[in-house]
């Protein structure tokens, strides 16, 4: 049986709302029940414990490095794109892999709205994820300090704001990535390494197609980053000249911009796929 022989189902509109709302809180569910919940949860509170042991030594570490090492380098280069593609490369092969899709396309629903509506979700818990590690890193690198209330709690709301904005990004394209191969782990990891890690790096025009280099851009523009701290980001970034560097509202249209056109892209592609299940009657 394929997931395209399906009979169609006559729509209606409240149903439909109700069915979306209860594949919303279904997804939200299944990705808050799990062993990558667990081993992202741990991944996060690894710079955390490793911020506090710094600050503790004899000679404690700065609070400036540290949030140049730990919330604006592993947080945006390893954490938050990892935390996406672990979620949204399996929107669909999840329910492949547990023989539930075929259930979801019975439903009176079209099948780009599923699409879409899993993603959203996915989309809402990877940044929850993002917004509790980036909170959490600020409080115990500046917690007892006095720049906490007036400098930190103040950048850490605008970090959030930035994560969310790359989240919606990589989601659009992990979850496109999902759809193309079943190998959407492995590419992730490559396509992380090599755009995000390596052409993100260099000063040429090909790293605006980075999503990292957006959230740079925006932590120099935005995050009102120490003296100390934003010269270290710019000299490693190779962003010296802001002249050259696109505008805040650029770089927001911009991501915004790319993670609607893929999410359109691919929820118009799963509709028109086909996908071979097992179902309790067959081989």
């Amino acid at each position: 049986m394929t997931a395209t022989d399906a009979p169609p189902a006559g729509r209606s509109l409240p149903a439909e709302l109700s069915a979306l709302g209860a594949l919303f809180a279904l997804t939200v569910r299944q990705h808050t029940h799990g062993r990558r919940l667990l081993v992202l949860g741990l991944l996060y509170l690894l710079p955390c414990a490793l911020a506090i042991l710094l600050r503790n030594l004899p000679r404690p570490a700065d609070a400036g490095v540290l949030e140049f090492a730990l919330v604006l380098t592993l947080l945006p280069h390893g954490l938050a794109p990892l935390t996406a593609l672990l979620y949204a490369s399996g929107v669909v092969s999840d329910e492949v892999e547990e023989q539930t899709l075929t259930y979801l396309l019975l439903r009176a629903v079209p099948r780009w709205e599923l699409y879409l509506v899993k993603l959203l979700a996915t989309f809402c818990v990877t940044t929850g994820l993002v917004a509790v590690g980036v909170a959490a890193l600020y409080a115990a690198i500046y917690a007892g300090t006095p720049e906490f209330g007036d400098a930190a709690v103040p950048r850490a709301g605008k970090m959030i704001a930035v994560m969310a904005l790359a989240q919606a990004g990589y989601c659009a394209l992990f979850g496109f990535l999902g759809l193309y191969t079943r190998r959407a782990l492995v590419a992730g990891i490559a396509y992380v390494i090599a755009i995000e890690g390596v052409i993100a790096s260099q000063e040429f025009a090909g790293r605006a197609v980075a999503v990292v280099y957006y959230v740079r851009t925006l932590a120099v523009r935005w995050l009102d980053l120490p003296p100390d701290v934003l010269k270290e980001c710019r000299d490693v970034w190779g962003m010296e000249d802001l002249a050259k560097l696109p505008s805040s509202g650029d770089c927001v249209w911009t991501v915004l911009g790319v993670a609607v056109v893929v999410s359109a892209l691919s929820s118009w592609w799963f509709a028109r796929s086909e996908f071979r299940m097992k179902t309790p009657g067959s081989d």
